[in-house]
């Protein structure tokens, strides 16, 4: 019998890897618009932590579902063919990008272990698959009592871990473990967290609860208040983001994971100090951003943009080098010509904006043209033919974990 999806979680996904291909294809044009700045600060404040988020669900529910149908209790197994999995997938998505740079007149370094750029999230996946089964092992020996406040004291030394690990600029991108442990909590909430008694908690009943009529919890007051408060975030940060000076978008590389407070202090001068506590801060940021977006999204089948959801690694794999040939062939830029503007090659990349001109009405119809092309390059790779080759990696994994048994 096929298992049911939730609905939700996959609608969540597909606007989150809309919300990655759109990160790519502005990122190189953050120096030259204000507008685009902005909206890409705005993405970066949450998207891979939100991301992060739903891997953890997913992860708890699988190994949930594979338990009950065992019939048994406590842990199963390592999962190896995930582990294995994922990482083919980035040494798979590694080499592509190498491959498709070269092809552009580019010369990108190769490093076996360090992994500063988007197969980043692969790795990271395959080390959490190995941590939490090593978590689990622990959390499946201990008491009904124990396991009420465990989850809590374990996400509070996540944080804790997270906030002092950039004082140890070594830990870098050697298999992304700053990454790794940096998004450490929020993975770690998604994982405590049941996946299907979340839902109520966002319909403003309890936690767990059995859930009621989709049109009484829609007119509840909790509802109502949590879609004011979603509402209320998404604005609000958003506003931030777009009022903010030139200079706010730095903030972005506290966003990233990969950053050291010693790095940071080059562009922040408290850096040092008070990283420990703006690491929290920022991470509670996007948490409250990612909660928002998940309360707002509805629960039920959008055709295929939940398709989209439910086949998010392929996007992800395949979506960047048209990012690169995007940023060659200029494509914003061009738009932003069409619709009126102008583009001064010799300003880009220069600070304050100074390559794109004429009226900002110009400049917002190519950037929502962009934000369209962006919505058409998610929807097609997430076509079934470009399920390959990571769908043949990840049996590959599969595969070679099964023979390791034998």
């Amino acid at each position: 019998m096929e298992k049911k999806r939730i609905y939700k979680y996959d609608n969540v996904k597909a606007f989150l890897i809309f919300l990655v291909v759109i990160g790519h294809m502005t990122t190189d044009y953050v120096s030259d618009s204000h507008m685009v700045r902005w909206i890409t600060l705005w993405i970066y404040s949450f998207h891979m932590p939100a991301f992060i988020f739903i891997s953890g669900l997913v992860h708890k529910h699988y190994i949930t579902e594979e338990r009950a149908s065992l019939g048994i209790k406590g842990e199963t197994r390592l999962r190896w063919d995930k582990v294995l999995g994922f990482f083919l997938c980035a040494y798979g998505l590694k080499i592509f990008l190498q491959f498709t740079r070269t092809l552009m007149g580019q010369h990108p370094l190769w490093h076996w272990i360090e992994e500063p750029g988007i197969p980043w999230y692969l790795f990271v996946m395959a080390e959490y698959e190995l941590l939490f089964y090593v978590m689990r092992y622990i959390d499946g020996g201990a008491s009904t009592k124990e396991k009420t406040y465990r989850p809590v004291i374990m996400i509070l030394g996540a944080f804790a871990l997270s906030a002092v690990i950039g004082y140890f600029p070594a830990v870098g991108d050697t298999f992304c473990l700053s990454r790794m442990i940096n998004f450490l909590p929020i993975y770690m909430i998604g994982y405590y967290l049941d996946m299907k008694a979340f839902l109520p908690l966002l319909q403003g009943e309890k936690y767990g609860a059995a859930g009621s009529g989709s049109d009484a919890v829609s007119k509840s007051p909790k509802r109502i208040a949590i879609v004011a408060f979603s509402w209320i975030t998404i604005a609000v940060t958003m506003a931030v983001c777009y009022s903010g000076n030139w200079g706010m978008y730095s903030w972005r590389k506290w966003f990233t994971g990969r950053r050291s407070y010693e790095f940071l202090q080059g562009f922040f001068s408290y850096a040092m100090k008070d990283g420990w506590w703006i690491r929290i801060v920022v991470w509670l940021i996007a948490l409250a951003i990612t909660f928002a977006i998940v309360a707002l999204i509805p629960d039920k089948n959008l055709g295929y943009i939940t398709t989209i959801g439910s086949r998010t690694l392929s996007v992800y794999f395949w979506h960047r080098p048209l990012c690169y040939l995007f940023r060659n062939w200029k494509v914003l830029p061009r738009l932003c010509v069409l619709f009126g503007g102008t583009y001064n090659d010799a300003a880009a990349g220069q600070a304050k904006g100074l390559a794109f001109g004429g009226s900002t009405l110009s400049m917002a119809a190519a950037m929502l043209t962009y934000l369209l092309i962006g919505a058409a390059m998610t929807a097609f790779f997430s076509l079934k033919p470009f399920e390959h080759p990571t769908s043949d990696l990840m049996k590959l994994g599969a595969k070679i974990a099964g023979a390791g048994k034998k």
